[in-house]
């Protein structure tokens, strides 16, 4: 019986615990030989977006490099690793717990998340940090200052020699909290996204910082486009893989791998083929490209 790794999405998790996981990782390939380093991939709820960034965070990562065999062994990109495999300071963000309730909680909460992830940057990487330098950034009162204040603390520590590393950048359910804001505030989403507000400037300091050779790439996933249109000339250097037919089973589940799911759950193979027009009728049609297969 497969374990399913439903609601699981910590990838060294799913890998060491025995879960069932289709190897999407010869996208991380892909994905490197792609031109554009700045990338977006926007899918539904429940495609396994956050697993896939988890992956992603173990494979770039420099603290992961120990076990990457244990990772990744079994999987294809562990056979054929990428010169960029923990290479990186991984910076990862989660804009998926956020108390929209009022503009005073949804500001803080995105502060408070934004300084969290920089704050556990820290601690994985602190033997590339002084302390003075972590009490800096961390001093920040806003978001986009505790960030530029990382960035520029990492641009000082490559100037002096003391690392060559590049900071790759990973941000899940980047639209989580705005789309709440859409539906309930939009004039609040206007200010805070589209105008100068908060949101805004934090990812213009994002989009200063691969100018600065700081922020070397990024993948960003969500569910919608409205956030990213939003920003405008704030972040209009993302390039848009969500269409992309290249990449369009790079999440979710294919229809034979839904049979051997089935299959493996114990499904019996005189019932199968009912069973997968059940799921045709009911939750098939995510196709994101018109040339795309099932």
């Amino acid at each position: 019986m497969l374990r399913l790794p439903y609601g699981v999405s910590s990838f060294d998790k799913v890998v060491r615990e025995g879960y069932y996981f289709v190897d999407r990782t010869p996208y991380i390939a892909q994905l490197e030989q792609l031109a554009e380093p700045y990338l977006f991939f926007l899918r539904p709820r429940r495609f396994g977006k956050s697993l896939f960034v988890s992956m992603l965070q173990c494979y770039y990562g420099l603290e992961y490099a120990e076990t990457f065999a244990e990772d990744f062994g079994r999987f294809m990109i562990g056979q054929t690793p990428t010169t960029m495999a923990n290479r990186y300071l991984v910076l990862k963000l989660d804009f998926s717990r956020i108390n929209t309730q009022t503009s005073e909680s949804t500001i803080a909460g995105f502060t408070r998340n934004v300084k969290q992830a920089i704050s556990y940057f820290l601690v994985a990487y602190q033997e590339y940090f002084r302390q003075e330098e972590r009490d800096y950034v961390l001093a920040a009162d806003e978001a986009s200052d505790a960030l530029n204040h990382l960035f520029e603390c990492t641009k000082n520590a490559q100037t002096q020699g003391r690392f060559s590393h590049k900071i790759y950048l990973l941000i899940d359910e980047y639209d989580h909290f705005a789309n709440e804001l859409i539906a309930f505030r939009l004039e609040e989403f206007k200010n805070s996204v589209s105008r100068n507000g908060y949101v805004r400037k934090f990812y213009e300091s994002i989009k200063t910082a691969t100018g600065d050779g700081i922020v070397d790439r990024i993948f960003i996933t969500g569910v919608s486009p409205l956030t990213l249109d939003s920003l405008t000339s704030g972040f209009n250097i993302g390039a848009h893989l969500t269409l992309d037919i290249d990449f369009h089973s790079m999440l979710g589940f294919t229809e034979p791998e839904v049979a051997d799911i089935l299959t493996g759950v114990g499904v019996a193979e005189s019932v199968l083929s009912d069973v997968l027009d059940d799921m045709r009728q009911w939750y098939n049609g995510y196709l994101f490209n018109g040339k795309a297969a099932p």
